[in-house]
């Protein structure tokens, strides 16, 4: 009977010790998860800023070469965005 009990005790606890590894590895893919889609809205935002600045720049009247300025600026913002919305992408294959 000792036996028995202590084969029950043994499969319960690695059957628990199983559970706590799933339940830890769920919590890290949801960390994760979480870290890519701020990290996305994060560049999402950068890149919408670096675009204001770029219309803002070209409505001041400052003494730049405005096709630098917005070549520039435009390959910037859609560097930012592109780099957003793939991290977001990642962020969502996350399961």
């Amino acid at each position: 009977m000792n036996t028995t009990r202590n084969r029950q005790k043994q499969q319960t606890s690695r059957l628990h010790s199983q559970l706590e590894r799933a339940e830890d590895l769920r919590e890290m893919r949801e960390r994760q998860k979480a870290l890519y889609l701020k990290v996305s809205d994060f560049l999402l935002d950068l890149a919408k800023l670096v675009f204001g600045g770029i219309i803002l720049t070209g409505i001041i009247d400052l003494n730049l070469d405005k096709v630098w300025l917005f070549c520039l600026g435009a390959s910037v913002a859609g560097g930012l965005a592109w780099w957003g919305f793939v991290t977001y992408q990642r962020g969502i294959r996350i399961k």
